[in-house]
Order: structure tokens, then C-alpha cells, then sequence
């Protein structure tokens, strides 16, 4: 098992583990610097610098850093939040602790709410002159230094892969295994299955004490932490339910909605009733979407060409029924250069998030019967995908109690996913009936999201509701 322990920058993002580490430090320094100089004013003005520094960087944690991570997203400071400050017996003491929130132009000059947070602090120290100069013995001098700290307010899009549940609802674990690579932060509440040689170049964690291993010889490029604390599922999307224009409604279940993304035509949303072939009965015509939601009060079917910025929500299954990826993006993978790249998609489903097995996404072992224009054999996804009732998976697995089965393999390409997946429990995406079914993965993190989610995106809590924050950046002012 191989792993590096380093603090590494992923696109700007410091690991919170810089806090723990910082924390440390403080200790340490606030140790070490708790004694007096007799050595003359220099030596004692520049120790006394260095305290101020420490307890700056102590008020920006005890003070600041605490008061975010006690708040709800919803409960958040829309300006400046001026804290309290606290006198270190014998140390010292911090003062002026405030909370700026950063405000940032987002993309087609939308004016975007932040959830990016500058703290800052000042810490004082004193230090006796010892008759030097014209200052005579005895006098206090007072050095100041002001610190900051930037924390953002994490999301489900922070993480590449973020799952409650590792195992089945038939309690069967679902491995990480060779062929499996993650570039993005990976994190489950639940205990990970590692299985021969899988590897990991983002963080990972687990709220659990270990992981199952089955001859396992993973690759870490990040020291894996256990007993993280639970990230908090919600059973329903509020922030997108909230938000959405328009509001789709199913007819208690009687119409299905097929939303059809026409690149820089816009969105097409029909509905037909469910159960019947589809049809282009229209329900609404959108304009290209800048920081929009949607949301559909039931079942729904995505596909096509993303231009701007939307989510789409469900309260029900979303069904992929055909490449959904940005405009721009590689025809054959759904690849592009994240950086500057300006669409984004959140596709968020109540129920499941599941590919249609349908010719365009390799039905009837689309892969082994090679392509064409009618059979790509795989399916490309650009979007930050969230499943809150279940799973992100696929149709027919050929089960032996499924009425349809398909043929021996029934293996259908690959999932060119390039965005991040959350779901409540680890679907399958392949299985071993028929020889071979479903889908290899070909996932890749949309590193954009580690900066911003998707509009109306799930912000990550704790089970008190209360939001996690990464830190982005510290030092001094």
C-alpha cells in the first residue's frame, strides 16, 4: 500500500487538513514563544512578532473559523460579522476578529451569491524594554499583526465520488477494484471496499476506522483519513426545489418529462404520458440558461447539448436516455479543458439518477458490435450528478429475475463521465450476469466545481445542518 503524506494544492484548494496541522503549529508556537527576552529590543521586538502572529491566527480559529462552522448555509453572513476577541493569560491577546463574505462576478455577468468567506484577526503581544535608547526599564511595547484566513462552503460538487452507503440493500459490497482510477475528493460514511489494486490521486476518507480489503495493494497519493465525520444526506433538494423556474409539473405521476438540451437553442421540455412512446408534445421552450434551475415534480428524461449554466432537479428517477454533455466538448468522450470552459449542468434526482439501456447508449452488447451512427456503444455525461433516493446506475442488469435479458456479454462501452457523482447508496454500473453487463467507467473530475458548483447545488453539512468549509488560503494581511 503506497501512499504520500503532503499537503498538495489541488486548483487553489487547500486540504482542511491545513487546519489540523495549523492548529499544531499554533500550539507549538504559542509554547516556545512564552517567555521573556533579556537579550535586547531587537531580539524581544521580534519574538513579540511573532506571538502576535500566533494569536492572530488563534482568534481566526477560535473565533472565526468556529463561527462558520456553527451556521447553516441558509443562516450564513451576507456581509461583514464583527467577533469578539480574547485575552491569552500571560501571552497576550487577539482583538478585531471579523468575517468578510467575498463577492465575485460570476459567469455572463450574473451577480452571484459567494459562499467564500475572508477571517481575519489581529493579535497582540507585549515585550519589556530593558533600558536601551531613551525608553526607560520597565516600559511595555505592544506589536500587532493581522492575519487572514479564506474558507469557502463546500458542496456535494466538491467531491468526485460521495456516497452514504458502500453496500447494496442485499448487503453486497460493491469493490474498488483495478480497472477503477479517481482524480477528485472521495469520501463515503461508510466503510470502503478496496479490492486489489485501485488508485486514488485525490483525497479520501471514510467516517469509518478502516477499509475492507480483498488482496488489496491500492495506490494513495494522499493519506487517507478515517473517522471523518458523516456528510449529511437530505432526502429532498431544497436549494433547487426553492429556486427552479420553471416548476414542472407530472400530473400525480401521469406524464413523463423529457428535457432536451439544443446547445445555443436553448432547452426544449415536453411531457407525454407515462408509459407510452415518447412524444414531442411541447411543454415549454427555455432560452439558454444563465445560473437557472429547473425542476420536475416527478420522472423526467435528459439529454443533448448543454450551453450556460442550470440544474436540473427531480423528485422522482432521471433517466439518461442519450449523451448529455457541454457544447464544446470532444464528441467521442464528453473531454474538454475545464479551465475557462464556461457551461455547467447539476443534474440532482430525488429517486435515482439511471442510464437507459437504449441503442444510443449500447443496447444488445452495443460494444462488441461495434459503432456507428445509430450505436456509440457508450454514454458521455458532463454534469456534477447527486442520486439522494438511491443510486446513479443502469437499466436491465440481466438479473435472473428480470422479465427482459439481453445477450451474452451484454457489455455496452464505457460511461465517459467528466463531473463528479453523489449518491445515497453505490449503484452498480457493471455486473458479472451474462458473461459481462453494463458499463466500464471512464471517470474524470470537473476540477471548476472545486472552485464553484453548479447553480443551486446541495451545499455539504453535518448531521446539525451545519455547513463544512474548506480553507483556501492563509497567511498575513
Amino acid at each position: 500500500m503506497k501512499w504520500k503524506f503532503e499537503i498538495h494544492k489541488d486548483e487553489g484548494n487547500i486540504l482542511i487538513m491545513s487546519v489540523v496541522i495549523m492548529s499544531l503549529l499554533l500550539a507549538t508556537g504559542m509554547g516556545y514563544m512564552k517567555w521573556a527576552s533579556d537579550e535586547g529590543w531587537d531580539s524581544a521586538y521580534e519574538e513579540a512578532t511573532v506571538q502576535a502572529y500566533f494569536l492572530a491566527q488563534q482568534g481566526i480559529i477560535e473565533q472565526g473559523l468556529k463561527f462558520l462552522r456553527g451556521r447553516e448555509p441558509g443562516d450564513l453572513p451576507s456581509g461583514t460579522t464583527i467577533l469578539g476577541g480574547r485575552v491569552i493569560p500571560d501571552v497576550g491577546r487577539y482583538l478585531d476578529t471579523k468575517i468578510v463574505r467575498v463577492v465575485s462576478l460570476g459567469q455572463g455577468s450574473v451577480f452571484q451569491r459567494s459562499d467564500t468567506y475572508d477571517i481575519y484577526s489581529t493579535g497582540e503581544a507585549s515585550f519589556d524594554n530593558h533600558a536601551l535608547g531613551n525608553r526607560s526599564y520597565g516600559e511595555k511595547n505592544y506589536v500587532k499583526r493581522t492575519a487572514t484566513m479564506r474558507a469557502r462552503l463546500r458542496s456535494f460538487a466538491n467531491y468526485m465520488y460521495l456516497t452514504n452507503f458502500e453496500k447494496t440493500r442485499f448487503n453486497e459490497v460493491i469493490w474498488f477494484w483495478t480497472p477503477d482510477t479517481l482524480y477528485g475528493r472521495t469520501h463515503s460514511n461508510d466503510f470502503i471496499g478496496l479490492k486489489y489494486s485501485p488508485q486514488f490521486y485525490g483525497p479520501i476518507s471514510s467516517s469509518q476506522d478502516r477499509f475492507l480489503e480483498f488482496q488489496a495493494n491500492p495506490y494513495f497519493e494522499y493519506e487517507p483519513q478515517f473517522n471523518v465525520p458523516p456528510v449529511y444526506f437530505p432526502s429532498t433538494a431544497n436549494s433547487v426545489r426553492n429556486n427552479a423556474t420553471p416548476w414542472v409539473p407530472s400530473q400525480n405521476g401521469s406524464k413523463m418529462t423529457w428535457i432536451y438540451f439544443r446547445g445555443d437553442q436553448g432547452i426544449d421540455i415536453y411531457q407525454y404520458p407515462m408509459g407510452t412512446p415518447r412524444a414531442d408534445s411541447l411543454f415549454q421552450h427555455l432560452a439558454v440558461p444563465a445560473w437557472q434551475a429547473i425542476f420536475v415534480d416527478g420522472d423526467c428524461e435528459v439529454q443533448g447539448q448543454v450551453t450556460g449554466q442550470v440544474t436540473v432537479g427531480c423528485s422522482g428517477n432521471m433517466w439518461l436516455i442519450d449523451n448529455i454533455q457541454y457544447t464544446g466538448s470532444d464528441a467521442r468522450n464528453g473531454y474538454f479543458n475545464h479551465e475557462g470552459f464556461p457551461h455547467m449542468l447539476g443534474l440532482v434526482s430525488e429517486g435515482n439518477i439511471i442510464v437507459k439501456d437504449n441503442i444510443v447508449n449500447g443496447k444488445q452488447n452495443g460494444w462488441g458490435n461495434g459503432g456507428g451512427a445509430n450505436n456509440r456503444h457508450s454514454i458521455n455525461i458532463n454534469a456534477g450528478m447527486v442520486a439522494l433516493g438511491e443510486s446513479f446506475t443502469f437499466e436491465h442488469m440481466n438479473d435472473d429475475w428480470e422479465l427482459y435479458q439481453g445477450p451474452e456479454p451484454d457489455e455496452r462501452g464505457y460511461i465517459n463521465l467528466k463531473g463528479a457523482v453523489t449518491q445515497w447508496r453505490r449503484g452498480y454500473v457493471h455486473r458479472s450476469n451474462h458473461q459481462g453487463t453494463g458499463y466500464g467507467k471512464a471517470y474524470n473530475y470537473d476540477f471548476r466545481f472545486d472552485r464553484r458548483p453548479p447553480p443551486y447545488y446541495l451545499e455539504a453539512t453535518d448531521e446539525n445542518g451545519h455547513g463544512l468549509f474548506d480553507v483556501v488560503s492563509w497567511g498575513e494581511q
